[in-house]
């Protein structure tokens, strides 16, 4: 499984295979997000530019 890390070192998901691992940060559950591959991972400062258009 490979963390991904915020700059500033909190863990925003994890990758295990071609699922993505997200932890509610509220609730405390996890949510897996199947996927085909993991084409791109971006980090951005400006909100509007966090849209990532994923075919």
């Amino acid at each position: 499984m490979k963390d991904f890390r915020c700059q500033c070192k909190k863990i925003v998901f994890q990758i295990e295979g071609d699922t993505v691992i997200v932890k509610c940060r509220h609730c405390k559950r996890y949510i897996h997000i199947r996927t085909k591959g993991l084409i791109d991972v971006q980090f951005k400062v400006d909100p509007e530019t966090t849209k990532i258009n994923l075919k």
